[in-house]
């Protein structure tokens, strides 16, 4: 067959696959096509009009029935007026999925058209757009503020709280039960609130609040006035008729002979040791003040030098260091009782001098140490403190002297039954200066070395320096008055 030009409707056909239908030149910005000039007769180009390239080989055609109709405008294209310049179809947008070609005149003319795919949840109107992600927002600076605040109230709560536990303490220690001896055991540590009301103090003025501040305030007027007259010095400048010696010299030989060496250099008319077992008293730790003192006697754990006449000497049973073997021994069983139970005696010496003043009793005591618990060994203190109240209660002579290793601090409330019911009176309370710590002796912390006297006036109460390497108290010295 030989091939001929194309008539009828194959022409037909033809031409309407390479010209765009009229229809569509709005939707893209193409001018309304003009009159129809006549066969044959050409037409003057118009500048305005595009020129619609024919359609490139390999895109199929498709026929189309009907008019496209556009529901909404795709994103980065805008309506264009008659006369605008070609339109060009935007690149596919970021966040849109190419899907299967629709059937349209534009998928018609191009081969296929993008699909706009909204992101799931996407309001309407906004298919295309990318959800915009939202930035953590950081800490401003009014949330720095208002955590700076809560900071404060929270540590100012436990300031104030702290600050009245303390107060309530210093004021009502006296209600406190003493089950096992925690009572005692607190009041001990009495003077040393003052080191938390201080440091309680200090924080309230880091974080400035007024509450915090006025309450450790008021916490430490409360301890100033029961203890900052305790801090003055209350001793006087009167000549001494009387001074006494006295150290826990815990069963050290070198300790033992430092004591003594310090004694004689102090001019000590009475010297009392305590802890002077038998390995320490018949050793040669004790010959110098054997020498100095014409006047001595060392019997179970004492040791006693004078310048004065040892008129009598008599050892005194308290009991021993178990409970279960409490013993009232006179002085010839208290060897016996020793050996025989095999437990330490808790005794005291009480002994009478003979003074240019008159007759002065002395009593030397080393109390066991304070233990908690309800029975045993934590009760034995107790049990020979009052014990030895009552020896004291019955002993009606004008002077006395009580020398020694105590092991009841001022604050305790047990040492109320020295004081009230004797009529003894501390030489450190009445004519120390401060509190007088002689325990232990490298960072003293408490008193438990004292004398207390009846009939005679303190003068001076002197915690004296160390003297010995291993020294566990310190000595003390005392100046009297007739």
């Amino acid at each position: 067959m030989v091939a001929g030009p194309v008539t009828g409707a194959e022409g037909d056909e033809q031409t309407s696959r390479e010209t765009p239908d009229p229809r569509l030149w709005p939707e893209f910005g193409i001018p309304a096509q003009r009159a129809e000039l006549t066969p044959g007769q050409p037409g003057e180009p118009d500048p305005t009009t595009p020129i619609i390239p024919s359609r490139p080989d390999g895109i199929p055609s498709q026929p189309h029935t009907a008019a496209p109709t556009f529901p909404t405008q795709p994103d980065g294209m805008s309506s264009a007026q008659p006369g605008a310049a070609t339109p060009t179809i935007p690149s596919q947008p970021t966040g849109l999925t190419a899907g299967h070609p629709e059937q349209g005149p534009v998928a018609a003319e191009f081969g296929s058209a993008p699909i706009i795919t909204p992101f799931p949840g996407a309001a309407p109107g906004t298919a295309g757009l990318e959800p915009a992600t939202e930035p953590e927002k950081p800490r401003t600076l009014r949330s720095a503020k208002s955590h700076r605040s809560r900071m404060r109230r929270q540590t100012s709560n436990g300031v104030i709280v702290l600050a009245c536990l303390a107060v309530i303490f210093l004021v009502l220690h006296r209600f406190l039960p003493d089950a096992g001896g925690i009572g005692s055991l607190l009041e001990t540590w009495l003077p040393w609130v003052g080191v938390p009301i201080l440091l309680l103090f200090i924080i309230a003025a880091i974080v400035h609040t007024k509450r915090a501040i006025v309450v450790t305030l008021a916490a430490a007027l409360a301890w100033t006035a029961l203890y900052g007259p305790t801090m003055l010095p209350r001793g006087s400048s009167a000549t001494a008729q009387l001074r006494i010696f006295s150290e826990d010299v815990n069963g050290n030989a070198q300790e033992a002979t430092a004591s003594g060496t310090m004694a004689l250099a102090q001019k000590a008319d009475i010297v009392a040791l305590e802890d002077m077992y038998s390995s320490v008293s018949e050793s040669n730790a004790v010959n110098a003040l054997n020498s100095a003192y014409a006047n001595h006697t060392t019997e179970y754990e004492f040791g006693l030098w004078s310048k004065y006449p040892i008129l009598s000497a008599q050892p005194i049973a308290l009991g021993t260091t178990q409970a279960a073997q409490t013993l009232s021994l006179g002085a010839d069983d208290l060897g016996l009782a020793a050996s025989a139970t095999g437990a330490p005696i808790v005794g005291a010496l009480k002994a009478t001098l003979s003074t240019p003043k008159g007759d002065l009793t002395v009593y030397l005591v080393h109390l066991p140490q304070p233990v908690l618990g309800d029975q045993g060994f934590a009760k034995v203190r107790d049990q020979a403190l009052t014990k030895f109240v009552q020896l004291l209660e019955a002993d009606h002579s004008s002077r006395i002297a009580v020398i020694g290793d105590i092991n009841v601090a001022a604050t305790d409330r047990q040492f109320g039954q020295l004081t009230n019911a004797d009529g003894l009176t501390s030489a450190q309370q009445a004519a120390g200066s401060g509190f007088g710590f002689t325990w232990p002796a490298e960072f003293p912390i408490v008193r438990l070395d004292d004398v207390l006297t009846r009939g005679l006036t303190p003068l001076r109460s002197v915690v004296l320096s160390a003297i010995a390497k291993g020294q566990t108290h310190l000595p003390i010295q005392v100046d009297l008055d007739y």
